[in-house]
């Protein structure tokens, strides 16, 4: 058998050339790796996280993240994604919409809101009514692509975010109580049919006038509509009671209410009120107010009838929680519906 004595050179030498190049490789790489690390990269940071209001419905988040651009052209913010848990349980998964541009050298801060449900965190927390306050964590992920002038480093720069908020657990309820209405006196509604231009108003008996109105607040039918109800314009005294009832532990506690009081979705009574009473987790807000013949409609009609209707409170509030959570009273809105007996 033929042995070729130049085999053993020629694989030493292979051998050779493999390892430096090898050693030349990792030797590039390595510098590589040095030039890149010299190679400045954007910065992101958290400007603001805040809430930025409630309602007994839902609470709001606002973000303000800033983007520090150290490249001489102008750069892209790819995506914000957040994930956010409540109690260690997570809720849900967002990202931002695209398209929000850095310029060359510059910051830019971009600013959004998310808004959490409490309905979903209800269903999320299996112990919920017994909570006052729930600790939502979110994890912030800011994605920047570098622009393909930029070498040696990769397409897109990832920064991560831990955030965290305490947010006080609500589960609201409303009822209406201690619903009655004083009609206008018998003088009242004598100078009002004076005032009127209507002729059939100015003939009409102020007795009469005021037992159709009686009987139609009382859910009975007139003897005889004397005048169209909203024909004159007569102050009807009325009072109740709005409470609110939180069914989870946070305590709820309020200095001024404004607030709109609608009857089968129309509007009876407007007010701002500083008759808050109540404990922690009850607030009652006790209405003392009036209101116009002319706001008497067919659906508010309906509800004296049937001694029965829907109502709607809608309006506003300010909102104490501690410190620790908020140092500012914090805007509360609100649009609750229910049912309520009108005798």
């Amino acid at each position: 058998m033929y042995y070729n004595k130049k085999l053993p050179v020629i694989f030493s030498l292979l051998f050779i050339s493999t390892v430096i190049y090898a050693f030349n490789m990792n030797k590039l790489d390595g510098t590589l790796g040095k030039i890149a690390d010299k190679i400045p990269k954007p910065t992101a940071t958290i400007e603001k996280f805040d809430i930025k209001k409630i309602s007994l419905r839902d609470i709001t988040f606002t973000f303000d993240i800033g983007i520090n651009n150290p490249y001489p052209v102008a750069v892209n913010l790819d995506a914000v994604e957040l994930d956010f848990s409540i109690e260690k349980n997570k809720l849900f998964h967002t990202s931002t919409s695209k398209g929000f541009k850095v310029d060359a050298k510059g910051k830019a801060v971009n600013s959004f809101d998310i808004t959490l449900t409490y309905e979903s965190i209800i269903q999320l927390i299996k112990d919920y009514n017994s909570h006052e306050y729930l600790l939502c964590d979110v994890d912030v992920s800011v994605f920047i692509p570098i622009p393909k002038t930029i070498k040696a480093i990769p397409e897109t720069v990832k920064l991560a975010f831990k955030l965290d908020q305490q947010i006080p657990a609500i589960k609201p309820k409303i009822t209406i109580a201690k619903f009655t209405v004083i009609p206008p006196s018998q003088k009242e509604i004598e100078d009002a049919i004076k005032k009127s231009t209507v002729e059939t108003v100015k003939k009409a008996d102020p007795q009469k006038v005021r037992n159709m109105y009686i009987s139609l607040i009382q859910g009975k039918p007139a003897q005889n509509q004397v005048v169209n109800p909203d024909d004159l314009d007569l102050k009807f005294k009325v009072n109740f009671d709005i409470i609110l009832e939180n069914l989870a532990k946070a305590p709820l506690k309020f200095n001024t209410m404004q607030f709109d009081f609608l009857v089968n979705s129309d509007l009876l009574v407007n007010g701002n009120s500083t008759a808050l009473q109540g404990s922690d987790n009850k607030t009652v807000l006790r209405v003392v107010n009036e209101f116009s013949s002319k706001n008497l409609s067919k659906q508010v009609l309906s509800a004296f009838k049937d001694g029965k209707g829907n109502f709607t409170v809608k309006g506003n509030t300010s909102l104490d929680l501690p410190p620790s959570i908020i140092k500012h009273p914090l805007l509360l809105n609100f649009k609750e519906d229910g049912n309520f007996n009108l005798r």
